[in-house]
């Protein structure tokens, strides 16, 4: 089983490595790919989540007024009263988009961590791996998408839960603030909101998303851990067979093993990104 067999070669081989680089840079093993791509993906995503969102949006208000041609609203109306459907399609495809770039990152960072690899050598050994010896462009870009099933859910369904609480969190914030009556039904701007308080509408989203797609993680995690001690490509039905045997064997709580720091991560980072997220917006849609 996977808790009680012998640690595998490549385990035993990380083990040794980090020992005996027990240095602060050993800490910081797999932090060039998030350093070089986390920016630029977390553009990429919120521009196609923006751009969705705008054109669900449009096709809310000619359904919504199928009469009227002409759409008196200001540009950012969307922000604050499109439905929240509108925002969880949006961020889903925006999610489900960027994962066929996010899945080599991961990838290759986790068996940094693992092995402490550098960037190069990580990126070569994925991609050489299962190949003894004869090169092959598709079989070796098919390492890069390990499980990929199981990233689809962490980055398409985890963004989607996570933009979903977001706004949901404000929203209802901001109607309990309110003391009149909106003219769009039951929705209020969440413009007036504080940072203070979208900070915490941030935080709790981003904590109750991990705390969900947790689970999924721990297998990404431990698919990719897997495809270091086999020559095999690993699937997302492979994934699924692993949580069956863990939950059979270890239980249900060895799916959330780790979940505190995770979570307790989230909350900060999530803080931090959202609401700068929201400002700028506004501003440039203002």
């Amino acid at each position: 089983s996977l808790a009680s067999s012998a640690p595998s070669q490549p385990a035993m081989v990380a083990q040794g490595s980090i020992a005996g680089k027990r240095s602060l840079r050993a800490l910081y093993a797999g932090v060039t790919g998030p350093l070089l791509m986390t920016g630029i993906l977390q553009s990429l995503n919120f521009a196609i989540y923006d751009s969705v969102r705008r054109v669900l949006y449009q096709r809310q208000i000619q359904s919504e007024h199928p009469d009227e041609t002409i759409c008196c609203g200001k540009p950012g109306d969307y922000l604050h009263y499109d439905n929240l459907s509108n925002v969880a399609m949006a961020s889903f495809v925006a999610g489900a988009t960027t994962s066929v770039l996010t899945s080599p990152m991961v990838i290759v960072k986790t068996k940094q961590q693992i092995m402490v690899w550098g960037f190069r050598q990580a990126i070569r050994e994925t991609f050489h791996c299962g190949m003894n010896g004869k090169p092959q462009f598709l079989n070796g870009m098919r390492n890069f998408y390990t499980g990929f099933g199981v990233h689809f859910v962490c980055d398409a369904v985890g963004r989607s839960m996570y933009m979903f609480s977001y706004e949901l969190l404000k929203r209802k914030l901001a109607q309990a603030k309110c003391s009149e009556p909106s003219l769009y039904s039951n929705s209020v701007s969440t413009q007036d909101l504080s940072v203070p308080e979208r900070m915490v509408c941030a935080a709790s989203a981003g904590m109750a998303c991990w705390a969900l797609i947790f689970p999924a993680d721990v297998i990404r995690s431990k698919l990719y851990a897997k495809s270091l001690t086999t020559q095999s490509s690993l699937t997302t039905l492979d994934g699924i067979t692993m949580a069956r045997q863990m939950v059979r064997e270890q239980g249900i709580q060895s799916l959330y093993r780790g979940i505190t720091i995770t979570v307790a991560r989230a909350g900060p980072v999530a803080a931090a990104v959202l609401p700068v997220y929201d400002s700028m917006l506004e501003w440039v849609s203002s």
